[in-house]
């Protein structure tokens, strides 16, 4: 029933009653309550239905549109994962690859280890496991499985943050050249010039040549990384450690 309808009959109904003005304007407002309070019925059941459906709306464009992060979470290319390695290897040092190595090496001098049995608690030490975990941690996505192991067994990745330390000598990456082999497009081999810069803002260049054999099984991942030409028969790390004796070379 319509609000105007309902005060209609109730004026009709209360027009022969003899009541007080107190009494007339009770009921008036008892009656006005009454259909105030129908009214938010009516709206509040659809109010709950557009919210329901707004909600609903929201849901369907999130799920058909993926956030950027999704849409951009594709496989890198060899390329890029040439370069993701080259841009952790030679930009140094890694303080907090320094700092796991020397918190290992530290219990290792400060406690006796006389048979392989004490040897092995030692690596279970919190040292121990958090220097193994930051390998994985900062290359482990681009490597196939089980090569990282080699890696750092042969010293082929932070090959040259323990040269830096206790130096005022800073390494940068400075240009990669990234040749993919004609016959064997799965190998590479980039030629790198990085940069040694010290306090003074001295500056000396090296150029070497690295290679890179991506994986046939999982692709992707790199499956063996080595070292193939260090500049002109000096290594890098002999610049590092006789940096002023070169200065004035390059």
């Amino acid at each position: 029933m319509k609000p105007r309808k309902e005060f209609d009959e109730f004026f009709e109904e209360m027009k022969d009653v003899d009541r007080s003005e107190e009494a007339k304007r009770n009921s008036l407002l008892a009656l006005k309550d009454r259909i105030e309070t129908k009214r938010k019925r009516n709206i509040f059941p659809a109010f709950i239905s557009l919210a329901i459906i707004a909600i609903a709306s929201f849901l369907f464009i999130t799920i058909s549109n993926p956030s950027e992060t999704e849409q951009s979470a594709k496989p890198l290319s060899n390329e890029e994962v040439i370069m993701a390695v080259l841009e952790r290897e030679y930009n140094g040092p890694d303080d907090e690859y320094l700092r796991l190595m020397n918190n290992w090496m530290n219990l290792q001098s400060e406690t006796k280890a006389e048979n392989q049995e004490q040897y092995n608690q030692l690596l279970q030490s919190k040292e121990y496991t958090d220097l193994m975990d930051y390998f994985p941690n900062t290359f482990g996505e681009y490597f196939s499985e089980g090569v990282l192991t080699s890696l750092i067994n042969s010293n082929l990745v932070f090959k040259y943050d323990y040269f830096l330390e206790d130096t005022d000598i800073e390494m940068h990456l400075e240009s990669v050249e990234i040749k993919q082999e004609k016959d064997h497009p799965n190998i590479y081999r980039p030629k790198i010039e990085v940069s040694l810069t010290n306090s003074k803002g001295q500056k000396i260049y090296h150029t070497l040549q690295e290679e890179f054999i991506f994986s046939t099984s999982e692709p992707g991942k790199i499956g063996r990384y080595n070292i193939t030409k260090d500049g002109d028969g000096v290594t890098l790390k002999e610049k590092i450690k006789n940096f002023i004796a070169y200065v004035g070379d390059d």
